[in-house]
C-alpha cells in the first residue's frame, strides 16, 4: 500500500510544477524538501500548493519503488507509476515478490535504502514510516486557550480536534493551510508535532525558574517552554546557527514570549560563552541532532540523504552535547534528553551511557513527570521512556529524563 494525499486528477492539473520540484530535489541530492517546496510554491494559490506538496512528497518518498516499477529515471514516468500503483493498475506487487533477497525486497516494497531496512529490521515500522503525518498545532497559552483557538480556526474555515496526548495540541483536518489565518498572525498557535509538544511537557520548568534549550534551532520547543513558564522566569535558547536564532526571535515576538534570550554558541566549543549559565538552570533540554527517523513521515527525503556513516557520527555528537550541557544544570535540577529517532542507540542507550559516566545524576522516569494516566499508552511498560512510535519494544521514540541524585523525592 502507498499513501498519497491527493488524487491523480488533482495532481495532473499541477503536473508541471510537481515535476519541476521533484527534479530539483533529486538533482540537488536530496536537500530538505520543505526548503525546495517553499521556493517552488511562491505565488501559487493555496489549494494548488497543498496538491503539489502532497504529490512531491509521495514521489520523493517512493523514489526507489517507482524506479523499480517503471524502470526509468524520468520524472514523468515515475509520476504516472505513482498513481498507477495507488489505483492498483500495475503488476508491481508480483514483480516485487519475485525479488530473492529479503532485504532488497523490503527496500523496494517500502522504498528505503537497504541499510535502513537492516537497521530498522521491522516491517511494521517501515510501513508506519510511510504513513501520512497528522498536522498538529500547539496552542500558545500566552495568547489564548485550546478551546478558543479551535473556535477561532473554525470561524476561518479550519476544523481542528484536540490531540490525544499533548495538553495544548490540536490536529488539523482537511488540507487548508493554517498560516494564512488571523489566528496565526496573532500568534495563537505554532505548527508542532504532538511528540515535540510532549518533550516540552517533560521538561516541566518550575514557575519563574531558569531553563535552557541547548539545541534550540528555530525555537519550536523554546516557545513551548516559554508558554509553560507563562512568560516569566528566564529561558536561554542556544544554537550555533545565527540564522536559526534570528528566526526564533521573530517567532518569539509573534508569540509574545518576552522571557527568551537567544545565545549564538557552539555547545561543543563554547569557550566562555556559557560561563554565566553554569549551575543556574533548573531545567536543561538537549534535543540532540539525530538521524530523524522518527520524523521521516514529514521529511521523506531524509531516507535518501542519510548515509550509514552518519549514525556513528551523530551518536558521538549526542554524547558530546549531553556532556557539554550537564554543567549548566543547577542542584536539584534536571537534564532532559530527546531525539526524533526510535533507534535505541540514539535514545535509551545514550541515556544509560550518560548515567554511567555521571553518577551525580539519576534517572527520573517519564511516569514520574507526567503520571501513569498520561503515559500508559505511550511509555515503556516500566514507565521509564516515552515511546510515541510504539509497535514493539524496539520501535520507539525515546526521551530520557535525568536528575541529580540530590533531588528530593
Amino acid at each position: 500500500m502507498i499513501h498519497v494525499a491527493c488524487t491523480y486528477e488533482e495532481a495532473l492539473r499541477a503536473k508541471p510544477l510537481v515535476l519541476r520540484a521533484y527534479d530539483e530535489e533529486r538533482s540537488r541530492r536530496w536537500p530538505f524538501l520543505s526548503d525546495v517546496l517553499e521556493q517552488a510554491l511562491r505565488g501559487v494559490p493555496e489549494e494548488e500548493r497543498a496538491v503539489v506538496a502532497a504529490a512531491v512528497h509521495a514521489l520523493v518518498k517512493y523514489d526507489r519503488l517507482l524506479a523499480f516499477a517503471c524502470g526509468s529515471g524520468d520524472a514523468d514516468a515515475r509520476f504516472e507509476a505513482l498513481f498507477a500503483i495507488a489505483r492498483g493498475l500495475t503488476d508491481v506487487a508480483p514483480r516485487i515478490d519475485r525479488i530473492e533477497n529479503a532485504t532488497e525486497r523490503a527496500g523496494v516494497t517500502h522504498s528505503f535504502p537497504d541499510w535502513i531496512v537492516e537497521l530498522v529490521n521491522d516491517a511494521a515500522m517501515l510501513g508506519r514510516m510511510n504513513e501520512l503525518p497528522a498536522r498538529a498545532l500547539r496552542v500558545n497559552t500566552l495568547k489564548t486557550t485550546r478551546d478558543a483557538c479551535a473556535q477561532a480556526l473554525a470561524a476561518e474555515g479550519l476544523s481542528a480536534r484536540p490531540t490525544r496526548h499533548a495538553a495544548q495540541g490540536l490536529v488539523l483536518e482537511g488540507r487548508r493551510s493554517p498560516f494564512r489565518t488571523q489566528a496565526f498572525a496573532r500568534g495563537d498557535f505554532e505548527v508542532q508535532d504532538e511528540a515535540s509538544q510532549m518533550v516540552a511537557e517533560l521538561v516541566a520548568p518550575p514557575p519563574r525558574s531558569a531553563a535552557v534549550d541547548a539545541c534550540a534551532g528555530a525555537g519550536g520547543k523554546t516557545l513551548a517552554l516559554a508558554a509553560l513558564l507563562a512568560g516569566k522566569g528566564r529561558l536561554f535558547a542556544l544554537d550555533a546557527s545565527r540564522d536559526k536564532l534570528a528566526e526564533l526571535q521573530r517567532r518569539a515576538r509573534r508569540a509574545g514570549a518576552s522571557n527568551v534570550q537567544a545565545i549564538a554558541v557552539d555547545l561543543l566549543e563554547p569557550g566562555d560563552a556559557l560561563r554565566d549559565l553554569a549551575g543556574r538552570a533548573s531545567r536543561v533540554l538537549v534535543d540532540a541532532p539525530c538521524t530523524g527517523l522518527g520524523a521521516i513521515r514529514r521529511n521523506p527525503e531524509a531516507r535518501w540523504r542519510l548515509q550509514p556513516a552518519d549514525l556513528p557520527r551523530l551518536i558521538a555528537s549526542q554524547t558530546a552535547f549531553l556532556r557539554a550541557a550537564a554543567p549548566l544544570v543547577a542542584a536539584n535540577g534536571r537534564l532532559v534528553y530527546a531525539t526524533c529517532s526510535f533507534l535505541p542507540d540514539e535514545g535509551e542507550r545514550a541515556v544509560d551511557a550518560f548515567l554511567a559516566e555521571h553518577p551525580a545524576f539519576r534517572l527520573v522516569t517519564v511516569r514520574d513527570v507526567l503520571g501513569r494516566a498520561r503515559t500508559d499508552r505511550v511509555a515503556t511498560p516500566d514507565g521509564r521512556y516515552l515511546h510515541t512510535w510504539r509497535t514493539d519494544p524496539r520501535s520507539s521514540r525515546p526521551f530520557g529524563v535525568g536528575a541529580p541524585n540530590d533531588e528530593p523525592g
